[in-house]
């Protein structure tokens, strides 16, 4: 477990409700007994209502991977640059694959099978996070199966996965739970980001 190690102008999400509701923010100040200024996030035009006493969590990526703490908001600060005082609580972990926020979206992508590259297949995913995603297949695929797959999110993304679960489909097809291997980080941040874009437009739009 590291210690919080932020700098000013670092941007970060400030996750309420154990992470199920996540806003943008930026450090603003790091004092020398470790508590942060970081500007209270804005949503549809207003000051989100974080609470002093609050305990919110924190997470930020480096070009080491997407990290984690938990802080209890100190103070409001309500001047020309709303600010929040917050100070950490627990020290900084990296985010784990169980710990990934998951979006339902559907996207299309194509696979072909570790070993029988030469064939390439269709698949509709179902929902995605930082540690896998949720698809329909047509093809069975056993669990262990490796896959090569390909499929846009804001840019184009390759990514092998390792079937975790599968199940017969109600509708057609197969149900596959998919867990990424061999991933390098900074794909992996670039799939979280977009969650968390698609998140912030979700709740823009009152969907949420």
């Amino acid at each position: 477990m590291n210690q919080v190690n932020l700098q000013p102008g670092q941007k970060i999400k400030i996750g309420l409700n154990e992470g199920k509701t996540m806003y943008s923010s930026q450090v603003q100040d790091v004092s020398k007994d470790g508590t942060l200024l970081v500007d209270i996030p804005v949503y549809s035009g207003h000051l989100v209502p974080i609470r002093v006493g609050s305990i919110v969590q924190v997470i930020y990526f480096t070009k080491q991977g997407l990290f984690i703490f938990y802080a209890k908001v100190l103070n409001r600060f309500l001047g020309k640059l709303p600010l929040l005082e917050i100070m950490p609580i627990s020290g900084v972990e990296r985010l784990q694959r169980r710990k990934y926020f998951r979006l339902e979206k559907v996207i299309p992508f194509t696979y072909r099978i570790r070993g029988e590259e030469e064939k390439e297949y269709k698949g509709v995913i179902q929902d995605i996070s930082g540690g896998g995603f949720r698809c329909q297949v047509d093809k069975k695929l056993e669990i262990g199966t490796i896959m090569d797959c390909s499929f846009t999110l804001d840019e184009e993304i390759q990514v092998s996965g390792k079937v975790v679960r599968y199940e017969k489909s109600m509708e057609k097809g197969y149900e596959v739970g998919v867990c990424y291997v061999d991933i390098e980080e900074r794909m992996r941040e670039k799939i979280i980001r977009y969650i968390f874009e698609e998140q912030r437009k979700i709740r823009q739009k009152g969907i949420e």
